[in-house]
């Protein structure tokens, strides 16, 4: 059979190039995804997602360790890609280059705790294995979790190289303060000048002259996030202040980013860590962000059996005064639907 296969009459060159074709156009989707038409689904991959390694021997010999690297993995939600992720060994992770996610905050019942909302960092410690290339997050709104979300991926985060942060509006850069979405850390959530103070702090992470740096694009169009993606529709943002009036710089609504055509354009904040950086997971701020020492350093593997989409059960007793549901209960399991798409970053 492999006799008459007219890929296996190709260099070797050639093949690994259609290899690197095929895959970097293949996308790997799991998790609830919600649309007002459909309302709540399950997403999963095509079956023929990777169908090129089932085709003989060899080809699957020569793909086997390079699928990993260049595929899309894109979870609709941080639950179901700990899910996933956690069951895999961690040689395994580490091949993972590029991953996208839900921008849904986590959100966890604790008992004697309000709600907590853990931001993308924090979560991101529970897979310490993984070395992106490019980890991109489509944030969703209100805008002050996502400016929080967001800063606090540039003043921490690690296990990437190149993070794309996508909104779908214009308004996390205009909002006035906020507590709704602060907390003992953080405080109200106030602006600074961006992508100024995020630079700065990414050149105190990574240095002077490491290549690290903030850019924040925004789309010529409303309505449409994906057009940040495409360099022809989107214009290079940042925002412009009067130093005898920084103390004053967002202490009060950004109309034109908050209000009418202008809000509706989405944004993407591209930021770059330094040649050298190191991006291995680290820990040391509060148990309030930290979920790994909020959890007594326990792996996801082990508590995932209690973080379940289940209802709390305020009559069961929890031996490790952990609640056993999520904030949002799933009454019953939603159909599952195959991910269909023409481009991998598609929305």
């Amino acid at each position: 059979m492999q006799q008459h296969n007219g890929l296996l009459q190709l260099p070797r060159e050639l093949r690994d190039e259609i290899f690197a074709l095929v895959f970097n156009s293949t996308r790997l989707t799991f998790g609830f995804r919600y649309t007002s038409r459909h309302g709540e689904r399950f997403m999963k991959p095509a079956p023929h997602s990777l169908a090129l390694l089932r085709v003989c021997r060899q080809i699957h010999n020569e793909t086997h360790d390079i699928w990993i690297k260049r595929v899309l993995f894109n979870f609709e939600d941080p639950q179901t890609m700990l899910n996933r992720l956690s069951e895999l060994p961690d040689s395994t992770v580490a091949k993972i280059r590029h991953l996208r996610l839900s921008g849904f905050l986590m959100m966890r019942y604790l008992k004697g705790f309000d709600d907590l909302m853990y931001r993308h960092d924090s979560v991101f410690q529970l897979l310490p294995a993984l070395r992106l290339d490019c980890l991109t997050i489509l944030a969703v709104p209100p805008a002050a979790p996502e400016y929080d979300a967001i800063t606090n991926l540039i003043n921490r985060g690690n296990g990437w190289k190149e993070l794309r942060y996508i909104t779908r509006s214009s308004r996390m850069l205009g909002f006035s303060p906020s507590r709704s979405h602060g907390s003992r850390d953080t405080g109200d959530i106030c602006r600074q000048p961006q992508p100024k103070a995020w630079n700065e702090t990414i050149m105190k992470r990574d240095s002077e002259g490491s290549g690290a740096f903030v850019q924040i694009y925004r789309s010529k169009e409303e309505d449409d996030c994906a057009s940040v993606l495409c360099p022809h529709r989107w214009e290079v943002f940042k925002q412009n202040y009067e130093e005898d009036k920084i103390k004053e710089f967002g202490l009060s609504d950004d109309k034109e980013m908050t209000r009418g055509a202008g809000a509706r354009k989405g944004l993407l904040v591209l930021v770059k860590r330094g040649s050298n950086a190191d991006i291995t997971q680290r820990t040391g701020f509060s148990k309030e962000r930290d979920m790994k020492a909020r959890f007594n350093k326990r792996t996801w593997r082990h508590r995932k059996k209690i973080i379940m989409w289940t209802p709390l059960d305020q009559d069961k007793e929890d031996e490790d005064d952990v609640g056993n549901g999520w904030a949002r209960p799933l009454i019953r399991p939603p159909p599952q639907v195959v991910d269909n798409y023409y481009d991998v970053d598609e929305m």
